[in-house]
């Protein structure tokens, strides 16, 4: 290992921010809490582009609000 605690690709959790339980580290939700969007927001969250953190904001904007995973659209 190179200076890290974790050897590269070891599955580490950290909780979904919609529901609270474990996930990957580097998705924005659980499996379950994905599902639950729209087609069309995961859609744009899947896109990597400049602009992706700004959707990634809008999706933490939607989720803090407590408004439903299903009325989420992302307009950017």
């Amino acid at each position: 290992m190179t200076g890290q605690s974790k050897p590269r690709g070891a599955y580490t959790a950290t909780a979904c921010r919609s529901c609270r339980t474990p996930k990957p580290s580097r998705w924005y939700l659980c499996g379950a809490c994905w599902a639950a969007l729209p087609e069309p927001a995961r859609r744009a969250l899947n896109k990597r582009d400049g602009r992706a953190l700004e959707r990634l904001r809008a999706l933490h904007t939607h989720i803090d609000s407590e408004q439903p995973l299903e009325e989420l659209e992302i307009t950017v």
